[in-house]
């Protein structure tokens, strides 16, 4: 009885830990994502006990770290939405893709264009970014590397961020 039991404690526990990859992918992929982290946080509260302990520690501080980073994403996000539908109901003319003078860059735009330096003509330009800056792919890079089959385990990732696993 006590190994039927064991048995389904270990698969839920790799379920939970394999649903909460799944809900770090969706929230990077996704701006509606209230439930999504709610979920994240209700499975993060759950036992883990195939896991070492001082992995679980280090999991739910990257998770932790990574839900502040999105929240400051989630800011952002609001901010350029704000800014854009302004923006729109002011400016008619369409955005050049290059600038010479960060000047000439309408305000509600500067954050779209980026500094490159030109060496024929000896001069910055600021090129319109195609791709946002405060983007919410690889937000949770750290703790999904650290989900494996059936436990929590140290990633090449964790060992840059944290040093070798001296313990596990």
């Amino acid at each position: 009885m006590l190994a039927i039991a064991m048995a389904t404690s270990e698969a839920r526990q790799r379920a939970n830990l394999k649903r909460m990859k799944e809900l770090m992918e969706e929230i990077e992929n996704t701006t509606d994502d209230s439930a999504l982290i709610s979920e994240l946080k209700e499975l993060l509260r759950k036992n883990y006990s195939l896991s070492l302990k001082w992995h679980l520690i280090i999991f739910k501080s990257e998770v932790e770290r990574s839900l502040r980073y999105l929240e400051d994403i989630r800011r952002e996000e609001m901010k350029i939405i704000r800014k854009s539908l302004k923006q729109r109901k002011k400016t008619k003319e369409e955005l050049k893709q290059v600038y010479y003078k960060s000047s000439e860059i309408p305000g509600a735009f500067k954050l779209k264009y980026y500094p490159v330096y030109d060496a024929d003509i000896d001069q910055y330009k600021w090129l319109k970014c195609n791709t946002p800056r405060n983007t919410r792919a690889k937000v949770f890079t750290i703790p999904k590397s650290m989900i494996g089959d059936d436990r929590l385990h140290w990633s090449e990732e964790v060992k840059q961020k944290w040093g070798e696993d001296s313990i596990g």
